[in-house]
């Protein structure tokens, strides 16, 4: 949807990039559409649009530069030669991929007719300005983030940080008792302390939460800064964002890691764990094994997921970099005469008798 509505932002900016035809057909169906929403707005809606428009701070863009790659002036159809009416034939078959020969010459030589019976300069300009807005986006991102700019590296670090949800990372579960650092104690204390509760664990060989919790609260009657975790599900390593997708796993620290993922259904509890949140004692749960996307498998639904994402982001930036640079001018008497509309039209809906 961003990129969607990015058409229409950037249509209302400066550009400077490269300029296509507007076709017949596109002029009528834009004619349909900007006559129906002549007739649905109300006083209500205008402010909004007037406050939108001013936002987005119109420029013409340089002349010379537009002219460049522009076929004709703005606000005027090209001439239609053959040359013109083939490439709009070829859009139109893309555009209707389902329909047969016959039906697609029917359906464009209708829109072609219709299209060259009523000629309108302001719909050809908002036209225009679309067209152009759509080129530009094709410079700018489509043929950045397409089917044949995506290559093996790019694809391969999607698969590595698994994104999209290709897969996921191998996932350890663990719980754990720590013994954070206080005053009142001393380094040695804490360990020793933990210690003894790692000993009568492995020797009552009762490996789970309620008894790490038990001897937490042993802890914290002995005056220790004691605290039980239950449940925690992380990855071996931290895990990075790919394309602003950031996975939903917790990390933990690097020493905390290493020891849980050392341990096993055959070796549940770790020796003394020393991390920067004090001593740690962790009790091993369960392990998901890793599941990994492949680019031999999953080629298209990475390729796919990437061009996807990387247009969304990338019109995102560009419609907030245009935001950014423009210069916001506000016409206070067109804003105050709507708004006058607006309160008349409620002085009117308040006075009308009731039903």
């Amino acid at each position: 949807m961003v990129y969607e509505y990015g058409v229409c932002a950037i249509s209302h900016c400066r550009l400077g990039a490269a300029m296509t035809f507007c076709s017949r057909a596109k002029i009528q169906k834009l004619r349909q559409s900007y006559e129906t929403m002549k007739l649905r707005l109300d006083p209500f809606l205008g402010i909004l649009i007037i406050l939108c428009l001013a936002c987005a701070a119109c420029h013409d863009g340089d002349v010379q530069d537009r002219e460049q790659y522009y076929p004709y002036k703005t606000g005027q159809l090209p001439k239609q030669t053959d040359a013109l009416k083939a490439e709009e034939y070829a859009i139109f078959v893309k555009k209707h991929p389902d329909w047969d020969a016959e039906k697609t010459q029917r359906e464009f030589d209708r829109i072609q007719k219709m299209s060259a019976q009523k000629y309108d300069p302001d719909i050809a300009l908002w036209a225009d300005r679309k067209a152009l807005a759509n080129a530009w986006l094709k410079t700018q991102i489509e043929d950045v983030y397409s089917h044949e700019t995506i290559g093996d590296d790019m694809i391969q670090a999607a698969i590595d940080a698994y994104a999209f949800k290709s897969g996921h990372p191998a996932l350890l579960t663990a719980s754990h008792l720590l013994i954070k650092p206080d005053e009142s104690s001393t380094d040695e204390e804490r360990r020793s302390a933990l210690q003894a509760v790692h000993d009568k664990i492995v020797q009552s060989g009762d490996y789970t939460d309620d008894a790490l919790r038990s001897y937490a609260e042993t802890l914290l009657h002995a005056g220790f800064r004691a605290d039980m975790n239950e449940d925690l599900t992380f990855p071996r390593e931290t895990m990075t964002s790919f394309m602003g997708e950031q996975l939903s796993y917790q990390n933990v620290v690097e020493p905390f890691a290493e020891a849980a993922f050392k341990l096993s259904p055959t070796q549940k509890l770790s020796p003394i764990v020393e991390s920067q949140f004090g001593y740690h004692i962790i009790l091993f749960k369960s392990l998901k094994p890793g599941n990994k996307a492949s680019i031999q498998d999953d080629r298209q639904f990475i390729v796919d997921n990437i061009v996807m994402h990387g247009r969304k982001l990338a019109t995102a930036q560009i419609i907030q970099n245009l935001m950014n640079d423009a210069k916001v001018l506000i016409d206070e008497e067109k804003v105050n005469a709507i708004a006058g509309l607006q309160s008349n039209h409620a002085q009117e809906a308040s006075a009308s008798p009731a039903q």
